[in-house]
């Protein structure tokens, strides 16, 4: 684990509704726990006392099932159907009203557990020590998060809408922007067969050490 920072909030996007997998995804079962308390346990490990959840659809099933711990706030989106863009505006909104001090701000997806706390401190460093503002993970097929976003973007990622989340904001500051590989870490899930692949992809690891 690498060493906890100071000035920098967690927003962690769990609102959606997995309409696609049928059942509340964050929930599915994850090394002993669930999907989304894998992430905000990665979270916590950087930053103990400032790591933000966003809810929207089963808020009240997903809250009741999660970490429960002082360093972790639920907020709930109520217009969390707008999409992506909309539930990282309300997230970077809340922070800010919590917190004047907050520097930047870094976005995890709910649904990314294999993202763990080395890619984290990878992230982390290259914000203290690349001298960009944006710090973003590359894809085979474009950049998005995680991402780290320094203070001087919040005002933009407050302005995001609908679904197409800060990807744009990346794009758009591609010049103040540092780029990591997630190295296969980043797989999201949608689907039950996503959620399987996963499984697999751990169950090599663990054969692996």
């Amino acid at each position: 684990m690498g060493k906890t920072v100071e000035n920098i909030a967690i927003l962690v996007l769990a609102a959606g509704a997995s309409s696609r997998m049928g059942t509340a995804k964050q929930l599915l079962p994850w090394n002993g726990a669930n999907l989304l308390d894998s992430v905000i346990k990665n979270a916590l490990m950087f930053c103990p006392d400032h790591v933000v959840v966003v809810l929207g659809a089963n808020a009240r099933e997903i809250q009741a099932h999660s970490i429960h711990n002082k360093g972790v706030q639920f907020v709930f989106h109520k217009n969390w159907n707008l999409g992506l863009g909309s539930s990282i505006a309300h997230g970077v909104d809340f922070i800010q009203e919590i917190s004047q001090n907050t520097k930047a701000i870094l976005i995890l997806l709910g649904d990314q557990p294999l993202i763990d706390s080395e890619y984290l401190g990878k992230m982390v460093q290259a914000h203290e020590s690349s001298g960009k503002g944006i710090i973003a993970t590359e894809y085979d097929k474009g950049v998005g998060v995680p991402a780290i976003f320094a203070r001087s973007y919040f005002s933009d990622l407050a302005q995001l809408n609908k679904d197409i989340g800060a990807k744009q904001i990346i794009k758009k500051f591609k010049n103040d922007t540092f780029l990591l590989g997630p190295s296969g870490k980043t797989i999201d899930i949608d689907t039950l067969e996503d959620y399987q692949k996963l499984i697999k992809i751990r169950n090599t690891q663990l054969n692996q050490d």
